[in-house]
């Protein structure tokens, strides 16, 4: 859960540091966590891991019109998460939404100039929400600016690379 952490981290507390940036636009954490999630979620499935996520039986579901069979049960997924290796593949599930939450807020928050700390740091833990509160946080500006008939957003700051042979304009999008 660190390593998912640290990233939604940088880009609440240093969004403007190069190094955020940098590691915010790739998608190499993404990467990682998904090997680890996909390597933890292999080492966690066991022979009774497909009936405790879908108990009954097709026969009996297709007899005596809509008969669903598949819906787990609370015994069934107390059973799951009881063993160290599926609970640790949900933490890495969990992690991998919030990180792309979070990064999915910073780099909105790049385009529409709207604050994203709060929203990141929220989506860290909570991705939806922290994602949602982002969305409210939008819509909020954007009231506030047709009511005032002024822009409140932060201004804009460029993003400039200069190399011997010019310069070039990153930021903002406008």
């Amino acid at each position: 859960m660190l390593y998912a952490a640290d990233p939604a981290v940088q880009m609440a507390v240093a969004p403007s540091a190069s190094i955020t940036q940098r590691s915010a636009r790739s998608s190499s954490p993404l990467v990682v966590l998904a090997l680890l999630y996909g390597l933890v979620l292999l080492a966690s499935w066991s022979p009774d891991t497909l009936q405790l996520m879908m108990p009954g039986s097709l026969q009996e579901g297709l007899t005596g019109g809509f008969n669903p069979q598949f819906f787990p049960t609370l015994g069934s997924v107390m059973a799951l998460f009881s063993r160290p290796f599926t609970a640790a593949s949900f933490l890495l599930h969990a992690a991998a939404i919030n990180l792309i939450a979070a990064r999915s807020v910073y780099l909105d928050g790049l385009v529409s100039r709207v604050p994203t700390t709060h929203s990141i740091l929220l989506s860290a833990v909570v991705g939806p929400l922290g994602f949602l509160c982002h969305q409210l946080t939008k819509a909020a500006y954007a009231i506030l600016a047709s009511i005032s008939g002024k822009d409140l957003r932060p201004a804009a700051k460029p993003v400039a690379k200069k190399s011997g042979q010019g310069t070039i304009i990153i930021l903002p999008y406008e």
